[in-house]
């Protein structure tokens, strides 16, 4: 089973795995005040979301948390979901902590596959969070340097 992990529910219906890997990628801030509103209506979609999503996708260790912001960025930016396209762009840069190179690379992949608008508000939308996070991008995170294969010696 490939890393899956076995999602063990407390009493609540919610899935331990799920909660740990939940709270590291979007902040025990965030989590704190979805469960705060849960009501009877929506608690099963809590419980949805955290054994599902985050116990179930993001826990399962096959690919890294920042492959997995990158591949949200792009979906969110595909589907036009500009609101949390910003709330993934932040955990990208902060919880995640995908490589600023990387993320303009997605950017640009973005402007290209979505179209010329997408791209033009997902980097709006890069540009207000890394302000407000006061990320200096003055000088991307360098690129390593390819390896070349050695020639044979005669």
């Amino acid at each position: 089973m490939m890393g899956t992990k076995i999602a063990k529910k407390n009493d609540s219906g919610f899935a331990k795995v799920g909660d740990v890997s939940r709270r590291a990628i979007i902040g025990d801030h965030y989590v704190d005040g979805m469960l705060k509103e849960k009501n009877a209506f929506d608690h099963e979609w809590q419980e949805y979301l955290n054994n599902q999503l985050w116990g179930r996708t993001w826990a399962r260790g096959i690919l890294s948390h920042q492959q997995l912001s990158l591949i949200n960025l792009s979906m969110l930016a595909g589907l036009g979901r500009m609101e949390e396209f910003e709330l993934h762009f932040r955990i990208a840069l902060t919880r995640t902590k995908v490589p600023l190179i990387q993320l303009r690379e997605i950017l640009l992949h973005i402007g290209m596959y979505c179209g010329v608008p997408i791209g033009r508000d997902a980097f709006a939308i890069a540009r207000r969070v890394l302000k407000e996070e006061g990320i200096d991008v003055s000088r991307l995170d360098e690129v390593p340097a390819k390896k070349t294969a050695k020639k044979p010696k005669k």
